[in-house]
């Protein structure tokens, strides 16, 4: 991510955004395609794991997964503001023992973060302009589980797109979003030695997939 895009991350993702997302989140839970992952790997057997969320946001897939029995949970987002309220509210929870905040573009601070046995990106890698990067990057810190939330890539996905685009680019905000070929994510995570576990999708924007390791 180039720095240009980093800082329109933080304009676009800005406190005010995260205010509201934590108050809906607090009204009505995780989103459909977050609670989608969220339940897949409810469903595995996470108690006394590590996580790693990629673009965490205001936290929601650790607030989840924590009652489950997460052993620790390192949150890394590009956005202070997001990671501000986010560690607000796992403070509220006393979770800050089993939470480390990270603020920046992943792929440039990976070389400090350790292996975890999750790690997920809810609705990350079309915010990323070099996807190989993001994905070859953050499945090795990967040792069981790789969880991932991004747009369908149909016609009307890469429309809405296009729209967020021109309107980031007629406010001068050089933040832009993507639509990365499925194919090519679901190889690269195959590649790494994955096997899909779970798939699931939005009626129209989000596709949701659990993948875990082989062997």
């Amino acid at each position: 991510m180039s720095c240009q895009h980093c800082c329109g991350a933080n304009l676009q993702f800005d406190i005010d955004n995260a205010n509201s997302d934590l108050k809906r989140y607090l009204k009505k839970g995780p989103k459909k395609m977050t609670k989608m992952l969220v339940d897949a790997l409810k469903d595995e057997n996470i108690e006394n794991l590590s996580l790693l969320d990629i673009g965490g946001g205001i936290g929601p897939i650790p607030l989840e997964l924590i009652p489950e029995g997460l052993q620790k949970v390192t949150d890394v987002d590009a956005s202070q503001g997001y990671i501000t309220v986010a560690k607000s509210e796992i403070d509220k929870r006393n979770h800050l023992n089993i939470v480390n905040f990270l603020h920046g573009d992943f792929v440039t601070i990976s070389p400090d973060i350790t292996h975890h046995d999750i790690v997920t990106l809810d609705k990350v890698i079309c915010c990323y302009p070099h996807v190989d990067e993001l994905l070859k990057t953050s499945l090795s810190k990967a040792t069981k589980y790789y969880g991932l939330v991004y747009p369908q890539a149909h016609i009307l996905s890469r429309i809405a797109v296009w729209a967020l685009n021109l309107k980031l680019k007629l406010k001068k905000n050089p933040f832009r979003t993507f639509i990365h070929d499925p194919k090519f994510v679901h190889q690269t995570i195959r590649n790494a030695g994955f096997q899909k576990i779970y798939s699931n999708k939005t009626l129209l924007s989000w596709q949701v997939h659990l993948y875990k390791k082989e062997g």
